[in-house]
């Protein structure tokens, strides 16, 4: 996989993690929970990005620059730690899980620096 290919497939996988992650947290706090379904569904898909990264690190070690290495560990980071998020919050009902919205939305804004940082970069090297 060419370095371009490889970090626009990357690139776009988070672009969509963090829509699912901000759609989710807008659902969370306007009903106060969300079902169990929801929540392992978005969990498992984070975890299968953050493993796709993984697989594919050796790869990324060789074509990124530094820099974008950096942006793109940060930006898996905050997947991983949102994916942890939603593992927790079952308490009282075996359906329905309580997520806390706050940690949620700390690793949604760590992700979004992220890619503002890998997005400004891809503009100054097309440029």
């Amino acid at each position: 996989m060419s370095r371009t290919t490889l970090k626009r497939d990357l690139l776009k996988k988070m672009i969509i993690a963090k829509i699912d992650v901000a759609a989710y947290l807008s659902l969370r706090r306007a009903k106060g929970y969300m079902s169990v379904v929801e929540s392992e569904h978005l969990r498992d898909n984070l975890f299968d990005l953050c493993t796709e990264y993984r697989e594919n690190l050796p790869d990324v070690k060789k074509v990124f620059l530094p820099q974008e290495i950096a942006s793109f560990d940060r930006g898996i980071a905050a997947i991983s730690s949102a994916a942890v998020c939603l593992m927790t919050g079952r308490h009282d009902c075996p359906h329905y899980i309580a997520i806390d919205a706050d940690k949620l939305e700390s690793c949604l804004d760590q992700l979004s620096h992220s890619l503002n940082g890998l997005l400004v970069s891809q503009q100054a090297i097309e440029a």
